[in-house]
């Protein structure tokens, strides 16, 4: 059993792993930065906590990396049960600034709208892979995309619109690959651009009222447009985030050295993650912020690589469904930095703080791993 353990070490990507170690490593220094001058205890004592989850990452990543990913499409029925089931008891949690998006287990806290993705992506994989005779059928599809509409619903409800989001590009992207007839995807894909672009218009020419969507999410989709509709309320963090990013310069003032991030222009509890490129982009500047999307480009074209050269369909889809999931969150949480996309709360993958998070993309990354790993007997 260890020689087989050795053999598959030797062929993990250590490059990529390495890559994300350098990133893992590099988010306690960042995550520092963001919070050492807060009042709060808790936030100061955020590096810590993201020190201890790393290790907790890592045993995940391993663990998942060395198992044959075969497993999880048999497992995934229970495991999205139990997740689900997670979902719903959330909601009756004690609320925590208006949302109920953890589960705490005493001194530790989970978040199963994180614990979904995961989930998500092995039941989909086990769904069209169990239709793939019936793959053109448009019931392939309208199934794929329950089990999905589904749990986006209850977390929702928490609230949490971002986590929520990232499940319908995994499972279109996840639809494509497995070959679902691409009319399927392409329709409801550019129904969705037409009903967002609408809604847009409609809230922020003729302040319509969406239906599920609360005021503050309004607020803020009005404020993408025109921050300064509210520069001091729900345009603020915006405004703050570009003067961050744009005070950089090429080079950026410095570790510690932020201006809008020390003197809490940018408000501290969004700066060690949601707007955790604003701290980068500040103290590091142009060359920081590059090297960051370099990095994160590199990790999702290896795990591309990976997809393309899977011994078979599952390990196609899993790795592409990783991919989808992490693409998101770095397309998102960028983006609304840097008013390309709204504010919709989505952390940085292995960067921002956050302990499910930080797990989840590890274990996402061991995913892709195994497959790698597994691609040919050895």
């Amino acid at each position: 059993m260890l020689q087989t353990i050795y053999r598959k070490l030797g062929r993990l990507d250590w490059i990529t792993l390495t890559i994300v170690l350098l990133l893992c490593a590099a988010s306690i220094a960042i995550i520092y930065s963001a919070t050492y001058t807060c009042d709060s205890a808790e936030f100061r004592e955020a590096f810590r906590a993201q020190m201890y989850w790393i290790p907790i990452g890592l045993v995940a990543f391993f663990f998942v990396a060395l198992t044959d990913y075969s497993i999880w499409v048999r497992a995934a029925v229970p495991i999205y049960a139990l997740v689900f089931v997670m979902l719903i008891v959330v909601l009756f949690m004690r609320p925590i600034n208006g949302a109920t998006h953890w589960l705490r287990f005493g001194p530790v806290s989970l978040q199963p709208a994180e614990l979904c993705k995961i989930s998500y992506i092995f039941l989909a994989a086990a769904i069209l892979l169990h239709r793939e005779k019936e793959m053109k059928s448009f019931w392939t599809f309208a199934l794929t995309l329950i089990v999905a509409l589904v749990p986006m619903a209850l977390i929702l409800k928490q609230p949490d619109l971002g986590s929520a989001a990232v499940l319908l590009p995994i499972s279109f992207v996840m639809m494509f690959v497995a070959g679902v007839r691409l009319r399927y995807i392409v329709v409801p894909a550019l129904l969705g651009a037409i009903i967002v672009g609408v809604a847009y218009f409609g809230v922020f020419q003729r302040n319509w009222h969406i239906p599920g969507l609360r005021e503050y999410q309004l607020n803020r989709i009005k404020t993408f447009f025109n921050p300064n509709l509210d520069p001091k309320g729900t345009g603020w963090t915006i405004n703050q985030s570009l003067l961050a990013i744009g005070s950089g310069g090429l080079v950026g003032k410095g570790w510690c050295n932020g201006t809008q991030n020390v003197l809490g222009y940018l408000p501290k509890n969004i700066a060690y993650n949601d707007f955790i490129f604003s701290v980068i982009g500040e103290e590091e500047g142009f060359v920081g912020g590059a090297s960051l999307i370099v990095l994160e480009g590199i990790i999702l074209l290896s795990c591309l690589r990976v997809a393309a050269s899977a011994r078979d369909q599952t390990g196609a889809l899993m790795a592409c469904g990783v991919t989808a999931m992490l693409f998101t969150h770095v397309f998102v949480n960028i983006g609304m930095t840097i008013q390309v996309v709204p504010i919709t709360g989505i952390p940085l993958p292995f960067i921002s703080y956050g302990g499910t998070f930080l797990v989840i993309c590890l274990t996402g990354m061991g995913l892709v791993q195994s497959v790698w790993i597994h691609r040919r007997s050895y």
